[in-house]
């Protein structure tokens, strides 16, 4: 890789990384938040919702601007966008204000990240576009690894808000390296319609299938990840800090896993590695889910679950940009929606069968969702 195009990764990935650490913040904050705004779990979960409500439909609305105009202008106005929504959710005095805050990053992010995995997929070719796809999204579980216990250690020396505070600052860093490094791109499709542009990516082959793949993938995911900070809490007794060390461990596995993603996808073939990967997830999410009442378990599980995700979602995120060329933004905007409505379901979901059923129960219920998964793979052709 030469000088050029580490720096464009390295904008990409830090960009990446900061609206992943802002997507993931809340989890191990939720009881804090809760407590401050005098609400409980479910009520604050769903500041969870409101920003993936946001990003799913900002996703869909705003896709075919990237095959309109310049990535490279969407992305700085997506992370400016992105940024102030931000800083004032680190202000945010009542849960409503909270929750419109957290709606306007969802807005910022929409616009921001379809149209990176669409410059990957524009910019580079081949097995070297595999690698940068692993690379970039290894920012996500950066912002796991780091971004979230990050946000728990801040939240123990001040409080929640510090969190969002640290990850404005973040995003300041981003978005002028971004400005200083990505290059601006031409787009191909400036006089062809909205609806032109979501008939083309539908009428690809194979797209229906890898997306609802994507939203099964990612609702049994977020179905037991955005809850896994309460039951550390709950049932462990464990502070936001202690939280934060399990969120830091389960993070460094997926960061490892994202980072070679590429490795594995040039050896397995992209569909293969979505398959076994896919095949482990279910297995782990079930194993998580029974052995839920010892933390050691709880971990070890954690970590293999944390290599298949990684390892599945690259070669999900890397197969779909290659399905419609012309159309990449408009495409992984639906990709983007796809995600974020499995977190939407999810958290809605997720929070009454916690409060109800308990924490095993997420586990079984997102193993189905995985089993839906493969039956989805089989079809790919």
């Amino acid at each position: 890789m030469n000088i050029k195009n580490f720096s464009i990764v390295t904008g990409l990935f830090l960009g990446v990384f900061v609206v992943g650490a802002d997507s993931f913040i809340i989890s191990p904050l939720l009881p804090q938040i809760a407590q401050d705004f005098h609400a409980t779990i479910s009520q604050t979960a769903l500041g969870v919702t409101t920003y993936a409500l946001c990003e799913m439909i900002g996703a869909t609305l705003f896709g075919p601007l990237g095959d309109r105009f310049s990535k490279r202008k969407l992305l700085i106005t997506g992370m400016s966008l992105f940024l102030g929504a931000t800083l004032l959710c680190a202000i945010a005095t009542n849960l409503a204000t909270f929750y419109i805050y957290r709606a306007a990053a969802g807005l910022g992010a929409a616009l921001f990240l379809p149209n990176v995995w669409a410059f990957i997929g524009s910019y580079f070719n081949g097995q070297l576009m595999n690698k940068i796809m692993g690379i970039s999204m290894a920012g996500l579980s950066l912002s796991v690894a780091v971004g979230v216990p990050l946000g728990s250690f801040l939240s123990q020396l001040s409080n929640w808000h510090s969190a969002f505070w640290a990850s404005a600052a973040l995003t300041v860093f981003s978005l002028i390296l971004i400005i200083a490094i990505i290059p601006n791109t031409t787009a191909q499709n400036q006089k062809i319609s909205y609806l032109v542009n979501f008939r083309n990516v539908f009428k690809a082959k194979n797209v229906i299938h890898t997306l609802l793949l994507d939203f099964f993938w990612m609702f049994g995911f977020y179905l037991v990840y955005t809850f896994l900070g309460s039951f550390l809490a709950d049932h462990f007794h464990f502070s936001s800090g202690k939280a934060g060390l399990v969120f830091l461990i389960y993070g460094t596995a997926n960061f490892i896993a994202a980072s070679t993603g590429g490795v594995i996808m040039n050896k397995l073939g992209r569909v293969k590695s979505i398959l076994f990967n896919a095949c482990a997830s279910l297995s782990f999410r079930l194993a998580l889910g029974l052995f839920s009442n010892s933390i050691l378990g709880l971990i070890i599980f954690l970590i293999l679950l944390a290599f298949s995700m990684g390892w599945g979602v690259t070669a999900i995120s890397a197969y779909l940009v290659t399905l419609s060329t012309q159309n990449r933004s408009t495409l992984m905007s639906f990709n983007s929606s796809a995600l974020y409505l499995g977190l939407t379901l999810a958290s809605i979901a997720g929070g009454l069968i916690y409060q109800g059923l308990g924490f095993w129960i997420l586990g079984i219920i997102s193993s189905f969702s995985y089993a839906i998964v493969i039956l989805l793979i089989k079809g790919l052709h």
